[in-house]
């Protein structure tokens, strides 16, 4: 049977009577009297009243701006899901306070969560009226936002509606005992950084800013009164779209707050004659608003990936979506402006050709500056792919990699062999007429750092004859380099002698880190941009990324590839002295594939790493470097030194001004070599105790990752699963051997003492 429409209105008028009568008892014994159950839905109303739970969930934040700011606290990013600030009640204006009392809720600091004459006043009105007319209080509708914000689902979204009389004496429970929890400012302050204003303003704060360009803090009259008039309906009385309507809406808002006397006559006057004078505030959010937007996306990319932030996808994607931080990162102001001048100088935004770069401080991991000469967006000259991270061939710029997994098996960089201008190795995979040098040089008979100097393909090629392919990829594993295949089709099988040329991509990130490494005394650390993190609100510090620095190699080794790194910048070398950098000690080395597909450059110093990668997004093998404008004129058959190399110049001039020089590394050709040299043991399937005693008694330091491997059946936990180096490989004394333990380990456990 279809409920006539008198009868629904006197249902409903039962059920906000029955929730008025329920307050009405007393606050203190919240008890639905028999009668009034009888009355409301003629159910046992007092069950279903002491059943409802009475703790909202407080501690469930609503989504907050993250701010990231750079090395020295500048602000340069914002991310958020929903545009809000908190502020404290300090920084809420008294004249805000007051519109939003006078209008929202009168009786506010008289009632205890629920007002039971306005619920009666309501409920009269809506039973003999179309129109409708609310009656919860400012608690009633903090209420219902939190519960919104906390609701997993559709339905529960419209429970927190509060709809129906049960679902609104639900409300009123929890906006009783909510009172008892918070004070009066409390819930003021809560309600304030809540509520939505329109125009994807939530809060106070956030409005204020959104429509006037000023704070909560310094709202004047009639701009608090503009935005409490929102509250009504931020659609109907937008003041961008509809400003008549939102000026009639504010004055009478201004009419309420003298009605209380909270406006005086002539400033009610005064604040009715003014103008709107809206000021629309800029939107800050996301990266592509950043300064620094491809930056900005790394930071992103590092809480959406990294444990630290949370230990699924989903739970750092929730992180990141309630925001609430305040993230310091490495970046380096005068770094990243020295990079993008240098990168703009070199080719502007349209250009077919795309220049990317990536600064490392050595001995730490950070990044301090990405660059690309292309904008953020899409559309000509934009894009949202940061070079940085992307990856490419990166020619002759592996073959520093090659030379330090040979000084780890005792060949020192004395090793001669002739250079030729063919070389067809006997063992490993070559082209039909074998590998060659640029323009079929023949470099005669030279050792490890002519072949840098003057970037010999074919003495590398022997190079690695002698050291075997999966050392040289163990190697830059080791270095920081995850990208060169070890599984799937395209694995490594240990034929490709190619790998010291270059041919498996690697970003210019991963390339920066590894140089790094070099100048560092052997010590990798994994790249990261985020330096420390705290909650907006309070300043507890959060947990970020472990850089987990640690020896990757011995120092002999890191120093004598540092050290053969400046044959460069020597006459002859591939820059020349022309290109390094006035006044300090630098190394780098040169990278160009074939048949000009790219271009590399990754140079150091002790304080920075940078490499540089020039290229066509689209393919290098179908739009080769072959014809391109750079520096204002046209370059044919392009090599690294002549953009990648000055644009690096540039670069780390900038980055580097100021700062006092400090020398490369000095070779120590004894140290590496093969006296020096140790096998290491395979320690696989042995527990932990047991390797790391086998590897001490080898001279060799046994390091425990803090990442277990995954649950493999029936291993238990304590064994060592695998190893780096791998077993056989040749390495340095006293080198770490870093061990992965089965799942369920002790990861802490501290190596026994060598006995002397």
């Amino acid at each position: 049977m279809v409920e006539a429409p008198d009868e629904r209105r006197r249902t409903r008028l039962r059920g906000y009577l029955g929730a008025a009568l329920a307050i009405g008892l007393g606050v203190g014994a919240l008890t639905a009297p028999l009668g009034v159950a009888a009355a409301v839905t003629g159910d046992d109303v007092v069950g279903y009243w002491d059943s409802l739970p009475s703790e909202l969930p407080l501690e469930k934040s609503l989504p907050q701006h993250t701010v990231l700011l750079d090395s020295d606290g500048k602000e340069f990013a914002r991310l958020y899901s929903e545009n809000r600030i908190d502020v404290k009640r300090e920084d809420i204006s008294a004249t805000f306070v007051d519109a939003l009392v006078a209008t929202e809720d009168a009786r506010f600091y008289d009632h205890h969560g629920a007002d039971p004459m306005g619920i009666v006043r309501a409920a009269l009105h809506n039973s003999g009226s179309t129109s409708r007319q609310g009656a919860s209080t400012i608690t009633q509708q903090l209420v219902q936002n939190i519960l919104i914000n906390s609701a997993r689902d559709e339905t529960e979204q419209r429970v927190a509606q509060g709809d129906t009389p049960n679902d609104k004496i639900r409300e009123i429970k929890y906006a009783v005992n909510l009172e008892k929890q918070l004070s009066k400012d409390e819930i003021l302050t809560r309600y304030a950084n809540t509520v939505y204003f329109g125009n994807g303003a939530y809060g106070v704060e956030a409005a204020a800013r959104t429509y006037f360009s000023t704070s909560a803090k310094n709202l004047t009259v009639p701009q608090a009164a503009t935005l409490v008039g929102l509250l009504r309906g931020p659609t109907v009385y937008d003041p961008f779209t509809h400003p008549d309507a939102s000026q009639a809406r504010r004055n009478v808002v201004l009419g309420r707050m003298h009605a209380v006397n909270r406006l005086g006559t002539d400033q009610l006057a005064t604040a009715t004659a003014a103008p709107l004078a809206i000021h629309r505030g800029s939107l800050t959010n996301g990266c592509g608003r950043s300064t620094f937007p491809f930056y900005c996306s790394l930071v992103r990319d590092e809480i959406l990936t990294d444990p630290a932030f949370g230990a699924t996808a989903e739970e750092r994607e929730d992180r990141l979506s309630r925001g609430g931080m305040t993230i310091t990162t490495a970046l380096d102001h005068k770094a990243m402006t020295s990079a993008n001048t240098a990168v703009h100088r070199a080719m502007n935004d349209t250009n077919r050709g795309a220049l990317g770069l990536a600064v490392v401080t050595p001995g730490t991991g950070k990044v301090t500056a990405v660059a690309q000469n292309r904008g953020w967006g899409s559309g000509p000259g934009k894009t949202e792919i940061t070079y940085a991270t992307s990856t490419f061939q990166p020619g002759s710029t592996m073959k520093p990699i090659t030379l330090a997994t040979a000084l780890e098996q005792g060949i020192p960089a004395t090793t001669k062999f002739h250079a030729s201008a063919y070389y067809t190795p006997e063992s490993l995979a070559a082209p039909e007429g074998g590998y060659s040098n640029y323009g079929l040089q023949d470099f005669g008979v030279i050792d490890a750092r002519g072949a840098i100097k003057v970037s010999s393909n074919t003495y590398f090629i022997q190079l690695i004859e002698k050291t075997g392919v999966l050392p040289v990829a163990d190697m830059a594993a080791r270095l920081g380099i995850t990208s060169i295949p070890r599984t799937g089709p395209r694995a490594l099988t240990g034929n490709e002698a190619y790998l010291t040329l270059g041919a498996y991509e690697i970003s210019p990130l991963q390339m920066a880190n590894a140089y790094a490494t070099f100048v560092s005394g052997g010590t990798e650390c994994r790249t990261h941009t985020i330096v420390s993190a705290a909650r907006s609100d309070t300043g507890t510090k959060l947990a970020v990324p472990d850089a987990d620095c640690h020896q990757a190699i011995a120092p002999a080794v890191a120093n004598t590839v540092g050290d053969a790194l400046k044959q460069t910048f020597t006459p002859g070398g591939t820059i020349g002295p022309t290109g390094g950098l006035p006044g300090r000690e630098a190394g780098a080395k040169t990278g160009t594939t074939n048949d000009y597909q790219a271009n590399w450059v990754v140079g150091v110093t002790p304080q920075a790493s940078t490499a540089v990668w020039l290229g066509d997004p689209r393919g290098g093998a179908a739009h080769p470097l072959t014809e391109l404008d750079a520096y204002g004129r046209k370059f044919y058959d392009l090599t690294g030194a002549e953009v990648a190399a000055p644009v690096w110049k540039e670069t780390m001039t900038g980055l580097l001004q100021g700062v006092k020089g400090v020398p490369m590394p000095k070779a120590n050709d004894a140290a590496t070599s093969s006296s020096t040299s140790r096998y290491v043991p395979d320690v696989r399937g042995l527990s932990v105790d047991a390797a790391m005693t086998q590897l001490r008694a080898n001279d060799l330091e046994p390091v425990l990752e803090k990442r277990t491997a995954p649950a493999q059946s029936p291993i238990g936990p304590g064994v060592v699963i695998g190893q780096t180096p791998v077993a056989g490989a040749v390495t340095g004394h006293r080198q770490e051997v870093r061990l992965t333990l089965s799942a369920g380990s002790d990861t802490s456990i501290r190596p026994p003492e060598k006995e002397q």
